[in-house]
């Protein structure tokens, strides 16, 4: 699934701190990421946007993308 892209959903399934810091890092919802690499086991994925790389958790990844990923 790496190089796939993907439309961000609603940020209301993350936590407040989780959902600003994402927001600060410019991702916002209905903006389009591209997976960069997805690790082993449930383990983080790396995304980009507007050429900045981001890691996140993959249950996050997952509610941000819903069933997509």
């Amino acid at each position: 699934m790496n190089g796939h892209k993907y439309i961000l959903h609603s940020f209301s399934c993350l936590n407040q701190p989780t959902a600003n810091r994402l927001h600060n890092m410019g991702l916002c919802e209905g903006c389009p990421i591209k997976v960069i690499q997805r690790y082993p086991f449930h383990g983080p994925v790396i995304i980009e946007n507007n050429n900045q790389r981001i890691g996140i958790r993959y249950h996050d990844f997952y509610a941000l993308t819903e069933a997509e990923a």
